[in-house]
């Protein structure tokens, strides 16, 4: 620290760092604790979107005895917020795996006219005809264009996603009709795009990446075209401008409890952010700017152990798991203030 004020900040994913599945990986409990008691800014970044901001700071904070609230959370929806205003009262579908109500989620963040795309399926049973529905009754609802379809976490039913949204892209916002200018009339977003996470499994499970991926596949075999999406969650430009924004937020609730005499700093120059995925947590942080920092653990996706690093994301460090990622960036800190400090003692002493 410099004048009373922290001049880094951390970023920590989730899954992989900190816990696999519910259980706790050694070292992170201990390892926030140091932390937040230091007075270091710190976020929660990560590409699960299956709670909201409030539900997830209240989970994380029982289970590592820290106070957690939704200014220290960035989720791969986080972001959409962002976008609520383009669509009023416009129908806007969306799909995921999730422990809370997704609806409830676009709703929260300004999105008026939400519904699943289970629900839109129902409304249109001959789209699936290998897949029996109960008779909808209030249907009129789904007769309106669909003006956008939102991925916020791995569908629970590929097919019916696969089929319905590919569908969709195709029309003009009425799935029962084609569009023939071809062009993308509905917009789709994609929140998170690991191919793979890690969980008790032994190896990777699918993430939404693959259903991307599949339905791409999909898409360019039936019209010859891509799938055009707008991207959030890691490692896209998103994500990392809400997080700059709430570790700025976070200096900036600091910086009111320092003496205005001694603030020499109120700007981070390095945040470090820790991950297990190098196609998300190290490519989004090496892409982020030029204050950010990646560091990657073996605990999580990646298994190339420290003394490699990732042939096409590499990271600035590899350690072994969360503990020595943090005892890493306080060393490096403390060897940095210490730096200065003999820096300005050699100033001083040629006056």
């Amino acid at each position: 620290m410099s004048g009373g004020l922290p001049e880094f900040g951390f970023v920590f994913d989730i899954d992989g760092v900190l816990i696999r599945g519910w259980d706790l990986l050694p070292n992170a409990k201990e390892s926030l604790k140091k932390v937040h008691d230091s007075g270091v800014p710190y976020l929660f970044v990560t590409n699960n979107g299956m709670d909201t901001e409030d539900e997830r700071a209240k989970i994380l904070s029982k289970q590592f005895d820290i106070p957690v609230t939704n200014k220290s959370m960035v989720l791969n929806h986080s972001a959409l917020q962002n976008h609520a205003n383009d669509f009023g009262d416009e129908l806007v579908l969306v799909t995921g795996y999730s422990r809370t109500s997704l609806k409830g989620v676009l709703k929260s963040y300004g999105f008026k006219n939400v519904a699943l795309i289970s629900e839109f399926a129902a409304c249109h049973p001959h789209a699936l005809p290998n897949k029996k529905y109960p008779e909808v009754k209030d249907r009129a609802w789904a007769d309106k264009p669909v003006a956008a379809v939102v991925v916020v976490e791995t569908p629970e039913n590929w097919h019916e996603d696969l089929q319905v949204v590919c569908d969709l892209l195709r029309s003009t916002g009425n799935i029962n009709e084609l569009a023939e200018d071809n062009k993308q009339h509905v917009k789709l977003f994609n929140c998170n795009f690991d191919f793979t996470y890690a969980e008790h499994f032994h190896t990777a499970r699918f993430g939404p990446g693959a259903f991307i991926q599949l339905l791409d596949v999909l898409f360019h075999e039936s019209t010859g075209r891509h799938i055009e999406i707008i991207r959030h969650g890691k490692p896209n430009k998103p994500a990392y401008e809400i997080a700059a924004k709430k570790l700025q937020a976070q200096l900036d609730a600091l910086a009111k409890e320092v003496p205005q005499g001694e603030q020499k700093s109120h700007t981070l120059k390095h945040v470090y952010a820790v991950g297990d995925n190098p196609k998300s947590d190290v490519r989004g942080a090496n892409s982020a700017g030029n204050i950010w920092r990646s560091i990657l653990v073996c605990t999580g996706v990646y298994k190339g152990g420290v003394k490699s690093n990732d042939k096409e994301d590499p990271a600035h460090y590899v350690v072994e798991g969360v503990g020595e990622a943090v005892d890493k960036v306080f060393d490096i800190e403390k060897q940095r203030s210490l730096g200065r400090a003999a820096s300005q003692e050699l100033t001083e002493s040629k006056k």
